[in-house]
């Protein structure tokens, strides 16, 4: 997979055109929000198979490019978009979850590369941000934060895409980077994001994530079909095969609630609502406070004021939201 792929012939097959647009994508040239590129992208029926190598190569390739392309802030952009639209259009077209599907699947796999191969502290590589000088859509507003942008519209449309749950888990874990205790040099943007949204979407999230696992509906699997680009032969593919190692740090003390042997275990969307619930909510924020007091002791003649530096935890929303949920709620929403 070259950084510039040629263009593909008007003859090309359905492979042709994915190794074009998957090349590009990884690739050196950078494109704008609004390039038809990103539909064509987004599109794509991926029924082409890949070696867990060549994921590798693209993967190596996209983290080298994406401080000058901003193609990982952008696809999130266009994720955001893409769930958007699913939430505002009734009877949503097929094409509609294809392509937010598909742009949930895209992010997961890169993002979980940069995390995991981060080289510094705040994960610089992730680029939340689009350069100074990108062109943008007239309503696209250049001062919000995309991981903001990026977190409500998936906390939003959470809990029946099962994809959704399993980027939510890797967008999570960030945390993956930081010790055993939480420090205020910690760095996990998405959380961070995910804390800040409004009580009633925080009360909905719980509300769903607890319904998908009291009710384990049994959904369509949306990886089965779409996803083999990034599988081997006879093999899961790669997303598929990453646990969820964010979830298991809070996940061990309840393990008695997903039995190994149980037929409940095999509900992948109950599961995966049950890893993100326990992270959500075992999610605190460390934050460093600087309060001035007055040295007034008998033995100093001086009264100027003196840095006293604080830590405190922020209230988790989501934890407060499960305190107070009610039977009652659980049951209006079925």
């Amino acid at each position: 997979m070259g950084a510039v792929p040629s263009t593909p012939r008007h003859t090309s097959t359905t492979a042709e055109t994915a190794e074009y647009l998957i090349g590009t994508f990884v690739g050196e040239k950078s494109f704008p929000l609004a390039s038809d590129f990103w539909q064509k992208l987004l599109e794509l029926p991926l029924t082409l198979r890949w070696s867990s190598y060549r994921v590798q190569q693209a993967c190596e390739l996209f983290a080298q490019n994406n401080h000058h392309t901003r193609h990982l802030a952008k696809i999130l952009i266009h994720l955001s978009w893409c769930l958007q639209e699913a939430v505002r259009t009734s009877g949503a077209p097929s094409v509609v979850y294809l392509k937010a599907i598909n742009a949930v699947y895209f992010s997961s796999v890169f993002l979980k590369y940069i995390i995991e191969n981060s080289q510094s502290d705040n994960i610089e590589e992730l680029c939340l941000s689009l350069l100074e000088n990108e062109p943008v859509p007239k309503d696209f507003m250049t001062d919000q934060r995309i991981e903001n942008l990026l977190m409500h519209n998936v906390l939003t449309f959470l809990g029946s895409i099962d994809e959704l749950l399993n980027f939510m888990l890797v967008v999570m874990s960030t945390q993956l980077l930081s010790g055993p205790t939480p420090g205020p040099k910690d760095v996990n943007p998405f959380l961070d994001a995910a804390m800040s949204q409004e009580s009633l979407l925080v009360s909905s999230v719980v509300r769903r994530l607890l319904l998908n696992y009291i009710m384990r509906p049994r959904l369509p699997s949306s990886t089965a079909a779409s996803y083999s680009i990034f599988s081997e032969e006879n093999q899961p593919g790669v997303l598929q095969r990453v646990g969820s190692a964010a979830a298991n740090f809070v996940l061990l003390p309840f393990n008695y609630l997903v039995n190994s042997n149980s037929e409940g275990s095999r509900n992948q969307l109950a599961d995966c609502s049950l890893h993100v619930l326990l992270v959500l909510i075992h999610y605190h924020k460390c934050v460093v406070s600087d309060e001035s007091i007055t040295d007034r002791s008998d033995d100093s003649a001086s009264t100027d004021p003196v840095s006293k530096v604080n830590t405190y935890f922020t209230v988790n929303p989501y934890s407060k939201a499960l305190e107070n949920a009610r039977d009652i709620e659980c049951e209006i929403s079925l």
